[in-house]
Parts: C-alpha cells; structure tokens; sequence
C-alpha cells in the first residue's frame, strides 16, 4: 500500500528535473484546491518534463522495467511516464506548526477502479468522505494517517486526511483559491516549468526542515530578512534556467543578500579545485535589485548538467577506453 500511495509521487518528482520550454501555468482547476492557509506552493508541469531534451535523458537514468514497477503497473493501469500531467503541492506549515500537513494534487489519466481494488487487495482500508473513497494503508501499517482519492478520473489528492478532505469540501464547494500566494503561483509558473512560492518568512520555512543543521543558517540576519520567495526551473533545448527572488524587508537587506551570493558564487568559480561544469554554471549567474526584491538567474548549458550527474564510473569509460 505505501508503493501505491507513495510511487506516483515520487516518480513525478523525478521528473520535475526535465520540462520544456514553453509552459501555459498552472491549471486553475489543480490550484483551487489549494488550502486556503497555505504558506508553500509548488508544482510542475509532467508532460512539458518528459518532452524535453533533459526529460528524455532522466527518464533514461531511471529503471522501468524492473518487476516491482511492472506488477504495479499492472495492478493500477497507471503509468507515470504517460499518465500523470502535472502536479501541485501545498503546506500550510510555518515554524511554529506543531502538526506538519501537505497536499498534492495530480491532474493525468486514472483508473479509480483498479487503484481501488489494487489497495484493497493489499490490505489498504477505503474510507467514504462525502461520496469520495478514501484510500489508505492497510491498519498499523502507517504511523501517519495518510489517504489518496480521485475527485474525478482526471484530478487525484494525496496527503494526510484532513488536507484530503479538505481538498474534497473544495472540489464540492467550488471553491477558488486567491490571495498574493495565488497570484504569485500564476505567475512563476507561466514561466517556469517547476516552481514554487511561498509567502512565509525563509526562516520559518528553514526553520522546520528536519536538518538541525540549518538553524544558525535560519537565525541570519539576511534569512531572516527574507519575507517571500519564489522561482522556478525553465529547460530549453540546449540550457536549463533556474530563477529566483527574494522579497526582503528593504532596499538595503536586498542589496545586502545579492552582495553576500555575488561573494559566494566568486569563491566558487575562483576554485581552482571545482569541476569545470561547476566553475562554469557559478559564472553564470546573474544578479539584480529591484527595490526590496532580490533576483538570481543561472544558465545552465544541458551537457554540463548531464556531464556533472553522470555516475563517476561512466566518467571513467572514455579514458579507459583512451588507455587501452
């Protein structure tokens, strides 16, 4: 029952590193059901992912065909590779949230019936919620309560149950989601293909990752500046762009954010002992202040990108070949 509830996820996100050019934004329908509270957004656009260049060489890294992902293509009629469109994630946690909840919602292709009967023959519970079956692990399997359900045969939630059921009153109610948070997720991602946003202080957001390492990071004065941000990831047929900005609370903490990065992208493309695609990607960022927003850009040319994933073994090939 984990594989079904977790694997589609998990692929997707794999995917998020590959997607196309053009993107028309996130689908209004996706974003709706958004908690209204929410502090993080973020998404990305599956089918722009896989037509890409990029997508293409990820999707060769990842193994398809081995029996556990067969049997559970088989079982569920779903395969990620074709059937999942595009995908929106939302949290409502801020620093001070002692419960952690998130949704995600897919918009692609399901077969509810299958899926359904797939988690009930693993011993997974189904749980009725205004009409809508709740999926879940089988009982004592999880310790966190966790549910999957499809609002349509086209539009899929997942999380912990009170973030689906949330999604369920929202479908029902015609809900639409607005707010800055909102009109910040139309934007970024118009021009983005994986994006996200978020209108709670980068502090607070570093302050509830697992790591205890980010603390001291997370109590700077210049993190602690930072109010908002959002950015996002562009892949083109030959470069990857990555953008962000920073909402600071001046003009000065702005500049102040872009001088410190400026400093640290220059140790990094003055090391002698980088890898050249590292050096080469540092030398490419591009900095600018607009007011109290701080703006980062990077260019990514593909092949650099692929040559600095490659496994060091296949690194290795060429010049063993050479030797011989």
């Amino acid at each position: 029952m984990n594989t079904l509830l977790h694997r589609p996820y998990l692929i997707a996100f794999s995917l998020s590193l590959a997607a196309a050019t053009a993107t028309a934004g996130v689908t209004p329908a996706l974003l709706n059901l958004v908690m209204p509270d929410a502090t993080v957004v973020s998404g990305m656009n599956v089918d722009q992912s896989v037509a890409s260049p990029f997508g293409q060489y990820i999707l060769a890294q990842m193994q398809f065909n081995n029996n556990e992902f067969l049997q559970f293509m088989t079982a569920t009629g779903f395969d990620p590779r074709k059937d999942l469109h595009e995908i929106v994630a939302a949290t409502p946690s801020t620093a001070s949230t002692t419960v952690h909840t998130a949704l995600i919602v897919g918009r692609g292709t399901f077969q509810p019936a299958m899926i359904i009967g797939s988690a009930t023959a693993q011993g997974g519970t189904i749980n009725n919620y205004r009409g809508f079956n709740l999926i879940g692990p089988p009982a004592g399997q999880s310790a966190e309560a966790v549910a999957l359900t499809f609002l349509d045969g086209a539009t899929a939630a997942m999380g912990d149950i009170a973030s689906v059921k949330g999604a369920v009153d929202r479908k029902i109610a015609g809900s639409t989601y607005t707010g800055t948070l909102a009109q910040t997720a139309v934007q970024v991602s118009a021009s983005n293909n994986a994006w996200f946003c978020t209108n709670t202080p980068l502090s607070d957001f570093m302050s509830t990752r697992p790591s205890g390492n980010l603390g001291p990071v997370a109590q700077s004065g210049l993190i602690q500046a930072v109010q908002q941000a959002s950015g996002g990831v562009q892949f083109g047929s030959t470069a990857i762009t990555v953008s962000a900005d920073a909402v600071t609370t001046s003009p000065q903490n702005a500049q102040s954010l872009v001088d410190v990065l400026k400093f640290f992208v220059s140790m990094v493309a003055g090391n002698a002992n980088a890898p050249s695609g590292v050096t080469s990607i540092a030398n490419s960022a591009q900095f600018s202040v607009n007011g109290s927003t701080a703006h980062i850009s990077l260019l990514l040319p593909e092949a650099q990108v692929e040559q600095l994933l490659m496994p060091q073994t296949a690194k290795r090939k060429p010049r063993a070949a050479a030797q011989k």
